[in-house]
């Protein structure tokens, strides 16, 4: 099975210059308005889906993420914030973040709901959701219609699983040493005997000048041990990190990224994935997610450049541990039947244990001024809350 419209299209262009980049595959595969992935598939998230995300996993996650937020607003005494998140999925994080907030802090606060996405089934369905906590919800298809709609209020930008699934450029070592730009060459997909496959192409000048700018910050990674032969740029991150951090300059606010990540830009991590599986890169065009590791060195960077002030990655298991959810789980098994107490602690486990999304997934955060956000400026010792104020 293939999606023929996305194929044909790839195709034309190939046809036109004679390859398509990464970076252009990708758009078209997953972000066509008309045929990409993201606008045909009714179901992309959950177990009938393609992936599963955190907050699809357990409530307690977005529970936690959460109070974690509520803290913040504390020590700032916002009263009023434009909460914007990107790429809400099924609407199920923001449902939890609602639920919390009405439950222990919806008096001391306004909020203008804002919702980056491109997909109209996914629209309806986060409208459902979230219809319940009467709430006015703007909804955009691109970031640019997003900054225009905000308010004159702080910003508080929410993200999980978003910026893997961004178009990004490959770029391949073909010879010689990691840090001489000369040997380092852009990957395309080109198409001939009725199938596609990779090929090279000479970097432009712009190019050079950005891989030479990334071999220098990230000189220290090289090693004899470990050649290093990939090299990943996601053009479309750069642009809306650049874009946040101009917001919280403006506006100011917080930004929280929870990610599969890691903190340099080398590696071949671009996957496809179908029904909760990896699958060959060329298997199933256009019906497939395409993801790759997001690389937080360039985040951090963009952050510090607009001089804000921007906290190193942690894991999500050191996250959610030092916001209680161990607590947090044992106090909500109280109430259930041994099958449903094992399913809680089982999807705990996916969350914080190393062999699941623990250690593979990054939190980041970056505020315009140091509000001292917890889990990334100290280990927090007892329990922030009540647990039973959202019970």
């Amino acid at each position: 099975m293939q999606n023929h419209k996305i194929i044909k299209k790839i195709k034309k262009k190939i046809a036109l210059e004679g390859y398509i980049s990464i970076y252009d595959f990708l758009d078209l595969s997953l972000y066509d308005k008309k045929d990409g992935f993201y606008s045909l598939n009714k179901e992309i998230l959950g177990a009938k889906g393609h992936f599963v995300t955190g907050p699809e996993i357990s409530q307690i996650f977005g529970e936690l993420v959460t109070i974690w937020l509520i803290d913040f607003l504390k020590k700032t005494n916002y009263k009023k914030i434009n909460l914007i998140e990107l790429g809400p999925g099924n609407g199920t994080l923001m449902a939890d973040m609602l639920r919390v907030f009405k439950k222990i802090y919806s008096a001391q606060l306004k909020i203008n709901l804002h919702f980056l996405e491109s997909s109209e089934h996914l629209q309806i369905r986060q409208k459902k959701v979230i219809d319940n906590y009467n709430i006015k919800v703007f909804w955009h298809k691109n970031f640019d219609n997003l900054e225009k709609k905000l308010t004159k209020a702080p910003c508080i930008f929410i993200a999980n699983e978003f910026f893997d699934c961004l178009p990004i450029n490959q770029y391949i070592l073909t010879d010689g040493k990691e840090w001489e730009p000369k040997n380092w060459k852009k990957l395309c997909v080109k198409f001939n005997e009725n199938q596609f496959y990779f090929d090279n192409l000479p970097l432009e000048n712009n190019e050079k000048n950005l891989i030479e700018e990334m071999l220098i910050n990230h000189r220290a990674n090289f090693s004899k041990e470990k050649k290093i032969k990939f090299l990943e740029i996601s053009p479309m991150t750069n642009r809306i990190i650049s874009s946040i951090s101009k917001l919280l300059n403006k506006f100011n606010g917080l930004t929280l990224l929870l990610d599969y990540g890691k903190n340099n830009p080398f590696g071949n991590t671009l996957q496809a994935i179908y029904q909760n599986r990896k699958i060959s890169f060329f298997e199933k065009i256009g019906l497939s997610d395409y993801t790759s590791l997001v690389d937080f060195s360039n985040i951090y960077n963009i952050a510090k450049i607009h001089d804000l002030v921007a906290y190193p990655p942690i894991s999500q298991r050191e996250f959610f541990l030092q916001l209680g959810i161990l607590q947090r789980a044992e106090l909500l098994s109280k109430n259930c039947s041994n099958l449903e107490r094992r399913n809680l602690l089982s999807s705990v486990d996916r969350l914080i244990s190393k062999k699941h999304m623990g250690e593979i997934f990054r939190v980041f955060c970056m505020t315009k001024e140091n509000s001292q956000p917890i889990g990334f400026t100290k280990s927090i010792k007892e329990n922030i809350y009540d647990n039973s104020s959202i019970s």
